[in-house]
């Protein structure tokens, strides 16, 4: 409950928007130091990269990161504030709305198993380090195409899942992980969108996922339109009627995702029940 009122505080001070932006400078970049923090998610770590937030990824302010969203990526400041109320979730003291990049490696918080790019945790990942072979299998979906479709992108999206499940006997695959499975693919997918052909350049994601830069001088822009909570629901709808899975005898948790949030995450228990915590949260069935 503390943390759910801590965020509830936090979202609605007008603290939370922090100052207008000073113009920013897409041509600086550089990419993470051997001490600098960084997490799973390639459009936080380019915001860092880039110099929006302190490169070395620590004391990074809600204030700060919703207009960012904002300005940058064009989100609403509806879906900014839920996108980074999520990451405060991760913090080690929600209510001082500052975290760090590596707060969000926690697992399945903000991480989560069947990632675009990184191995999961029961398999020797961090949540930060890119995985060479898993970055290679997601871009090859992309190989030989000059432009990314919404096809294109759920069935990358679904490989990685498919992956996941068949050799990690640890696989979570709840409410919390769908959800941000979804959620992530869209957001790059409709952030670099060419609102035209509804199609994403696919250079453009390789730069993002790869180097963790946003590809401006490759020709990317801010999206025009504002990417909004009830957009991205509509987007991740469409990505669900092109993904072959079906969850059977209902699985996942039937309470409101908020309530779900208060439970205890697994790093928080006693480690004899972090298992079978685990365990019993991955009652999964597919059907391709």
């Amino acid at each position: 409950m503390f943390v759910k009122t801590a965020l509830l505080g936090l979202l609605s001070g007008s603290f939370l928007y922090g100052m207008a932006q000073a113009e920013l400078d897409f041509t600086q970049w550089h990419p993470a130091g051997p001490s600098d923090l960084r997490c799973g998610c390639p459009a936080m770590n380019s915001l860092a990269n880039h110099g929006f937030i302190n490169h070395n990824g620590s004391n990074i302010t809600v204030g700060e990161v919703v207009p960012l969203m904002q300005e940058v990526f064009h989100l609403s400041e509806e879906l900014a504030s839920i996108v980074t109320g999520l990451a405060l979730l991760a913090a080690d003291n929600p209510a001082s709305g500052t975290f760090s990049l590596a707060m969000l490696n926690r697992h399945n918080i903000f991480e989560h198993d069947a990632s675009l790019t990184r191995k999961d945790f029961y398999l020797g990942g961090d949540g930060h380090t890119i995985d060479p072979p898993s970055l290679k299998s997601f871009l090859a979906h992309f190989e030989g195409k000059q432009w990314v479709d919404l096809n294109d992108a759920a069935a990358a999206r679904y490989a990685r899942v498919l992956l996941s499940r068949a050799k990690n006997p640890d696989f979570t695959y709840r409410d919390q992980q769908v959800i941000t499975s979804y959620g992530e693919t869209i957001k790059y997918f409709r952030t670099m969108v060419d609102p035209r052909s509804n199609r994403t350049s696919a250079e453009f994601v390789k730069i993002l996922f790869s180097e963790e830069r946003l590809p401006v001088k490759e020709g990317w822009q801010r999206p025009a339109e504002e990417i909004s909570g009830f957009s991205l629901a509509s987007d991740v709808t469409q990505l669900a009627l092109r993904t072959p899975e079906k969850y059977l005898h209902h699985p996942f948790d039937q309470r409101p995702f908020a309530e779900q949030a208060l439970d205890p995450l697994s790093w928080e228990l006693p480690p004899d029940q972090q298992h079978g915590h685990n365990q019993s949260k991955r009652e999964i069935s597919f059907q391709a």
